[in-house]
């Protein structure tokens, strides 16, 4: 499913007709709200995801101060979880703003509300797409350093050379394939309803119907913004977790101990674990989406017969909801994952109440367990999670 929000009301007029009519004879659908379902989808998206998404935005704030705040962070492999952590904040407020809004706005039935959504929904879209596209990207290639780190290969230095450029490459991504949104989307304005809920309305964009965009859009662009990633973070994963557990078998017979020490082994280990959760949760996350997409790609009209209607409108606000939900849970996967980088959230929030300088944060920590002797190829500050 491509769309995070389902835009296109089937219960709603949302024609461009103008009826010159008097106020008195307005017709009754110009109130008319999309009922469907909405009892059920005001307590998923706005009670239970707008809590989710408020926690979310939170808490990846307070990852993203944490990692821009140190130069050892930006410089390292936690580079990666500076953007995702920055993105998963954008994607968090555009879910806020897109599906709770409307969702109360059916719920409220509110003419204000409605004109107050019109006015930011098609940029807001875009942007939540683009993030959302982009932290998967992000999400590959740290998946992809970790691996690489972890067996100790080559492309080690070549990977880190590179991280900035990767990371940019990973947010081109998101912007490439997505940009064209707005021009998918046209804001339709009926006179009849004028000062009502529907004096406003949506309706596909004339470019939708091309034919050689329809492939951009439902073949390109679906694959490569959720068929590919879904599948190489699948494999990246269970490349990971067979990495995890050689290491971990290695540790109990000893045959590690000639290469690095128990807490260089423990602390790769940890951070292949943390990684590998992430990836986890965002494949668990998006699931649902991958199936409703390749149901879209091969037999999109049998969503919209009776049978799967209402399985179909409450997949799109699950769909909505379970990435921020992923989102939500990256503080907690670090902290629970992460010693070390559990130790500098503690110093770091003892340090900003107190407002002290927290330009060495990561060096201190650091230098009191780490020892000497770090694996070739690893970076000696930042590389924790």
């Amino acid at each position: 499913m491509e769309e995070g929000v389902y835009l296109f009301e089937p219960g709603v007029h949302n024609g461009t007709e103008a009826l010159h009519t008097s106020q008195s004879d307005v017709p009754a659908s110009c109130d008319a709200v999309d009922e469907d379902f909405l009892y059920e989808r005001f307590y998923m998206a706005v009670i239970a995801g707008g809590s989710v998404a408020t926690v979310s935005i939170v808490t990846n704030t307070f990852l993203f101060f944490l990692f821009v705040t140190n130069r050892q962070h930006r410089n390292s492999y936690n580079l990666y979880m500076l953007l995702l952590a920055f993105f998963d904040v954008f994607l968090s407020i555009s879910y806020c703003a897109l599906m709770a809004v409307r969702v109360l706005t059916n719920w409220t039935g509110s003419y204000a509300l409605r004109k107050m959504w019109m006015s930011y929904m098609i940029p807001m879209l875009t942007i939540s797409h683009i993030a959302q596209t982009a932290s998967v990207y992000l999400i590959v290639f740290a998946a992809v350093e970790r691996f690489c780190i972890t067996l100790n290969t080559r492309a080690v230095q070549l990977l880190q050379r590179n991280r900035c450029l990767l990371a940019t490459v990973a947010v081109m991504c998101g912007v490439f394939p997505k940009s064209t949104i707005p021009l998918e989307i046209q804001i339709t304005y009926n006179e009849t309803c004028f000062g009502h809920f529907n004096e406003f309305g949506l309706m596909p964009g004339k470019i939708v119907h091309a034919h050689l965009y329809e492939y951009w859009r439902l073949w390109f662009r679906n694959i490569f913004t959720i068929v590919f990633p879904f599948l190489v973070l699948f494999m990246l994963n269970l490349l990971l977790c067979g990495v995890e557990v050689r290491l971990r078998q290695a540790v109990a017979t000893g045959a590690n101990g000639a290469v690095m020490g128990d807490k260089q082994n423990a602390r790769i280990r940890a951070a292949t674990r943390t990684l590998s959760i992430i990836v986890l949760t965002h494949l668990m996350s998006n699931l649902l989406s991958m199936v409703i997409t390749v149901w879209e790609m091969f037999d999109p009209a049998s969503l919209w017969t009776p049978t799967f209607m209402p399985f179909y409108i409450l997949s799109v606000d699950a769909i909505s909801i379970l990435p921020i939900v992923a989102c939500s849970l990256r503080l907690p996967i670090y902290a629970s994952c992460q010693p070390l980088l559990r130790a500098e959230m503690i110093q770091f929030i003892a340090q900003s109440c107190v407002k002290k300088k927290m330009s060495r944060r990561a060096t201190i920590i650091e230098t009191q367990h780490m020892g000497q002797g770090l694996l070739a190829g690893r970076e000696p500050a930042g590389d924790q999670v």
